[in-house]
């Protein structure tokens, strides 16, 4: 079965080799859907249940869809893109049930779009590496809209991995140095060395609260202060003094003593392994 068929063709195939009628499947379909909090399409939770019963839906290879070809209501699709940008990943507590998102801009030949990663994707994403650039494919996802603008969603029945092979439209990621920043500079990637990380302050403004955090990174014998903001606190928390980083998407600001860089919503901070 190709992997974009309707969820009433998943369900009939699911009855007829189960021998489950059409509304047990349905039921179950829902139950699936409800426990995962709304998380899962009604594709993606069919396919779970039918691996629950047993019932094989993949006998065709699916090909990747161009991003320009992608349409509201698509379910267990394959892209292959680049990463344009991630954003900070976010926590999030719904129906009493937590968790965590992470947005991505991905692009190929033909247009970008944004495309969500939840829970464990959002860790796996962060272990592997994936820097701005990266070629990945994304297996067996979901198309929805949101404000007129179509979005790539990674449910629990989703992957990704990276596709070194792809042949997509390259990004350039410049690499500046501590002492070329300016102020008001935007979408600036530094490697550079913790040098000290001071612990995180929490804040409340009529916007809301919010956390905050100081540290300093170098670059031989020059150093900066960097400032953190909120979800990226906790990112910087996993480093310490003396580890090499790699910091994409950050912004500068004019500081009391000179120029700092600040990590907000845009930005990344990951180990520097090259």
């Amino acid at each position: 079965m190709n992997a974009t068929a309707e969820p009433g063709k998943i369900v009939e195939t699911i009855a007829s080799s189960s021998g489950k009628s059409n509304d047990e499947v349905k039921q179950l379909i829902d139950q699936k859907k409800e426990k995962f909090s709304g998380l899962l399409t009604d594709s993606g939770a069919a396919f779970m249940i039918a691996k629950e019963l047993g019932v094989s839906l993949n006998s065709e290879p699916t090909e990747a869809i161009k991003i320009d070809s992608l349409k509201d209501g698509m379910n267990n699709i394959d892209v292959i893109a680049r990463l344009k940008q991630a954003y900070a990943p976010k926590s999030f507590d719904k129906n009493g049930r937590k968790g965590k998102l992470q947005s991505l801009i991905l692009l190929d030949d033909t247009g970008e779009i944004r495309a969500t990663l939840w829970n464990k994707d959002v860790d796996k994403f962060s272990e592997m590496g994936i820097q701005k650039g990266t070629a990945l494919k994304l297996s067996n996802c979901a198309v929805t809209s949101y404000n007129n603008a179509l979005q790539l969603n990674l449910n629990y029945n989703s992957s990704f991995v990276k596709d070194e092979a792809a042949e997509l439209p390259e990004i350039e990621k410049n690499i500046v140095s501590i002492t070329d920043l300016d102020s008001n500079m935007n979408d600036v990637n530094v490697k550079i060395e913790i040098k000290r990380v001071f612990p995180a302050k929490e804040f409340e403004t009529e916007r809301g609260k919010g956390k905050v955090l100081n540290f300093m990174i170098g670059e031989g014998v020059n150093e900066i202060r960097g400032t953190a903001w909120n979800e990226m606190c906790d990112e910087v928390e996993k480093y310490s003094e003396g580890d090499q980083v790699l910091i994409e998407g950050a912004y500068t600001k004019e500081g009391r003593d000179g120029i700092e860089l600040h990590l907000g919503w845009s930005a990344r901070i990951f180990a520097d392994k090259n």
